[in-house]
């Protein structure tokens, strides 16, 4: 069992990088159901802040650039492989390398280009919880010898 301070200190690592903390967890010998539930509530509050704050900070952005002169937008090489990756997966796509990219990124990408979507918040957090469950179970079998 792992104490109050230890849990938000779990819980702000899965915030910073999601796809490590369940298995130093699971290495660390906390069990699964802990693994699951902490890595979830932190990714959870993590997407909220982030998610929220990112389209703050869009909203603001804009107001800024409506009343500067407009500049022509430029299309660096990570614009393009983003809008090639949003016009060939879209949402799903997103939620589906969530695990993969951190919480804060997956979050203000959902806020600057799903934000109109009121459901993407409690999507965001779906699918950190199913990446959480998937992470888990395969540090599980992995430290049993279950996958070689």
């Amino acid at each position: 069992m792992i104490g109050p301070i230890e849990t938000l200190l779990w819980m702000l690592a899965a915030v910073v990088k999601f796809v490590l903390t369940p298995s130093l967890m699971i290495g660390w010998g906390v069990n699964w159901g802990m693994t699951v539930a902490t890595c979830s509530v932190g990714a959870a509050f993590g997407v909220y802040v982030f998610f929220y704050f990112g389209k703050w900070i869009f909203t603001q952005w804009s107001r800024y650039k409506k009343k500067s002169q407009k500049k022509r937008t430029v299309f660096t090489p990570g614009r393009r492989r983003w809008v090639r990756f949003q016009r060939r997966f879209g949402l799903w796509g997103l939620l589906a390398i969530s695990g993969l990219i951190s919480v804060p990124i997956s979050a203000v990408l959902a806020a600057k280009y799903h934000a109109k979507d009121e459901r993407m918040p409690w999507l965001l957090m779906l699918s950190f919880v199913i990446w959480a469950l998937i992470l888990a179970s395969l540090s599980v079998a992995v430290d049993y010898n279950w996958v070689e």
